[in-house]
């Protein structure tokens, strides 16, 4: 072990932040959230406390020493103050040398080295971890980015802000106690001015803190919705570009920054405003001092020693205000951007595992839904008293026009959302009853949208099943036909095969290799219930009829639910179920359905291309 890791290695484990059990953020106000935080620290930042006060008390002891030495020498003559106080310059020698560079070691080192590092990294997890067990209407509400963009500043401020107040708070009260009782112990003429100055700092600082809180969240709120409309764009470049919108956009995004600009010079009138009377402040304390000081000197009341105390004190104390000031301001910013961030962080999430949830057990596999009511919040139900039991091994199709519940559906029974009448079960089991983590462990999805996240393709494929081999992957991929375009690819890092990056949402394959990778992915997951969207829809047809008898043998023996466009999909399904406006309409099998010449009947015979129309 190097010299190096036996001084740094025991700060560097002081704090775990990953290990951290998550616990959910109070909701009554920023305080509340600071306090959380603070909690989880309050070992180490009591150290960083008490590192920052002894760190002030050695210059304190300094100062007060230079005044003794001065008047020392003055009365006594250097030689005779020598041989007279060598005690106490040994003692102030100390001070000096080592103590005050082991504080100064150990208040730099509890800043950036543990806590510095330790707490953003923290508070970044503990807010994924709220987030993360949002449900889908939360993210539906706000951009990605603008999410990340809250986190990642709650972070930055909160660590900042905690800091500052246990490493230059204690360090500054201690500073403006200290400084007053030490001048008021050498002259109360020197120490009332000073006195008055810290009461006149306060009282502008208590005025000042409504509008620096409301100025700074505005303006937090607009940094985050910048960064959400960028995020936005950039993920919808090719859409942007195929429209030739480039210019439009941009508009957009000046409107925005515009703003944004406007919200943080109003903010900054507050501080700077703040500045200056503080500035005036302190030219205030300087005269005051200067003439009390001078004029002491004059008449006697004041010594030499304590002049240049004072003066010294007066220097620090000034100097420190501006630091002083830009950590309030920085408090009142993070003050703002906690309360632009609440919403994110503190909203509780609406669908949550009972305390007593079991974990779903699927043996046969049939799912019922029983008199089903579901509306978003606009109040108009989507799914209105539907009742269906898709039996154990099933293949059932859901057909409708557009808005007729079919997408709604899927969505209620992966329990993203939940039905405010009946209920959802499966093998007799509520889903209301069950981990949601338990239940979509137990179905598979192949979405028309296909979502892939910019990691290798064979991660991809992974997702379905963690702790699939390589061998595994490879075994699905080659199922899902995918294997041969899997060994072509290559991306600009030199990585390939399926450790090749696939790119934001999968842009660097086509459409059909994109499914071909979730099928793929489904095949190795291997749920006993399947959820298909069209899972064929973006292939060509010769590949659709290869992939088809594929999923004929991954749909054998499941319970499968389709939404179903196609004819090739329909004409695999048991049972066609036609919806429209939430409710059943029509049921049984394609060829009974065609015979009774319903709304099924009119959208078969308006098909197009292999495809029956939704609208």
């Amino acid at each position: 072990m190097s010299v190096s890791d036996v001084i740094f290695r025991p700060f560097e484990t002081m704090i775990r932040p990953l290990d951290i059990p998550f616990r959910p953020l109070p909701s009554k106000g920023p305080i509340s959230v600071l306090w959380h935080f603070i909690s989880m620290f309050r070992g180490v930042l009591l150290a960083l406390a008490l590192s920052s006060m002894a760190f002030e008390a050695i210059n304190l002891a300094i100062i007060w020493g230079l005044s003794v030495i001065v008047d020392g020498v003055t009365a006594q003559g250097a030689a005779a103050f020598l041989n007279n106080e060598m005690p106490l310059l040994i003692f102030l020698g100390l001070l000096i040398f080592p103590a005050m560079p082991i504080a100064s070691f150990l208040l730099n080192t509890l800043n950036s080295h543990t806590l510095g590092i330790a707490m953003p990294a923290a508070i970044q997890w503990q807010g994924h971890k709220a987030v993360e067990r949002q449900d889908l209407a939360f993210f539906h509400e706000l951009y990605a980015g603008q999410v990340a963009s809250r986190l990642s500043q709650v972070a930055s401020a909160v660590q900042q802000q905690i800091i500052n107040a246990f490493q230059i708070g204690p360090r500054f009260l201690l500073q403006m106690v200290g400084s007053v009782l030490l001048l008021a112990t050498l002259s109360w003429q020197l120490a009332l001015p000073v006195l008055i100055w810290i009461v006149l700092n306060v009282l502008l600082a208590v005025k000042l803190a409504p509008v620096f809180t409301e100025r700074s969240r505005q303006s937090a709120k607009q940094r985050s919705l910048v960064s959400g409309a960028i995020t936005d764009l950039y993920s919808n470049m090719q859409m942007i570009k195929q429209f030739a919108a480039e210019d439009s956009e941009a508009g957009a995004i000046r409107r925005i920054l515009n703003k944004a600009v406007h919200t943080q010079h109003k903010e900054q009138r507050v501080f700077r405003t703040s500045e200056l009377i503080v500035v005036l402040l302190n030219m205030a304390l300087w005269l005051a001092i200067l003439s009390v000081g001078l004029s002491g000197l004059v008449k006697g009341f004041i010594t030499i020693g304590e002049f240049v105390a004072a003066v010294y004190i007066l220097q620090r104390l000034s100097g420190h205000t501006f630091t002083f000031l830009q950590m309030g301001q920085q408090i009142f910013q993070a003050i703002g951007t906690i309360k632009d961030a609440m919403p994110v962080m503190t909203t509780p999430p609406t669908i949550c595992d009972n305390e007593d949830a079991s974990e779903l057990k699927v043996g046969r596999g049939e799912i019922r839904f029983d008199h089903i009511r579901f509306a978003y919040k606009s109040g108009k139900p989507i799914i209105d008293d539907l009742s269906l039991t898709v039996h154990a091994g099933e293949k059932v199709g859901l057909v409708g026009l557009s808005g007729a519940g079919k997408t709604t559906l899927v969505n209620l029974l992966l329990r993203f959302y939940d039905i405010q009448d009946g209920s959802i079960r499966i093998d007799d089991q509520n889903i209301r009853d069950v981990t949601q983590a338990s239940l979509r462990r137990n179905i598979g999805v192949i979405a028309q949208d296909v979502a892939l996240l910019h990691r290798s393709v064979g991660d991809n494929i992974r997702y379905g099943q963690p702790e699939a081999t390589q061998e595994d992957i490879e075994r699905a991929a080659k199922v899902a036909k995918a294997d041969g375009f899997i060994a072509e690819l290559a991306d600009g890092d030199g990585r390939k095969g399926y450790q090749a990056f696939v790119g934001d949402r999968g842009i660097k394959l086509s459409g059909g290799q994109r499914q071909r990778v979730a099928i793929a992915r489904v095949l190795l997951k291997d749920a006993p219930i399947l959820i298909l969207d069209e899972a064929t829809s973006a292939l060509d047809s010769e590949s659709e009829a290869a992939i088809q008898e594929k999923l004929d043998l991954v749909m054998e023996g499941k319970t499968v639910i389709a939404i179903a466009h196609r004819l090739s999909t329909i004409a695999q399904m048991d049972r066609i179920i036609v919806l429209d406006k939430g409710r059943i309409i029509e049921e049984g099998t394609p060829e009974e359905l065609v015979r009774q010449d319903g709304l099924f009947a009119r959208l078969w015979k308006r098909q197009i291309g292999g495809f029956i129309p939704e609208d």
